[in-house]
């Protein structure tokens, strides 16, 4: 049980008081270390964003759904087409 919790366990950073303040959510087409999505209530009050970019999952899955094309958003948002991709597959996993 320890091994299995431990990979989950990895995806939450802490502070110095050891307390979980980031949570990068864990997909089956993600590695252990891969972590494209991050939950932080400090950023977007707390709604899932792209990791390091402040831009909203859901923003990006919202234009996908009115017709926009990965790589228009891609240059738009200054991400990669692999990052609007996971934004993409979180949001429909979710």
């Amino acid at each position: 049980m320890k091994q299995m919790l431990s990979a989950y366990l990895k995806r939450v950073d802490r502070d110095d008081d050891a307390l979980p303040f980031r949570l990068y959510p864990l997909r089956p087409a993600w590695s252990g270390e891969r972590k494209p999505i991050v939950i932080d209530p400090r950023v977007s009050f707390g709604r899932p964003t792209i990791a390091g970019s402040g831009i909203s999952t859901a923003a990006l899955v919202d234009r996908v759904d009115a017709g926009e094309d990965l790589q228009i958003l891609a240059d738009d948002y200054r991400l990669s087409i692999d990052q609007v991709e996971d934004a993409v597959f979180y949001e429909r996993a979710a």
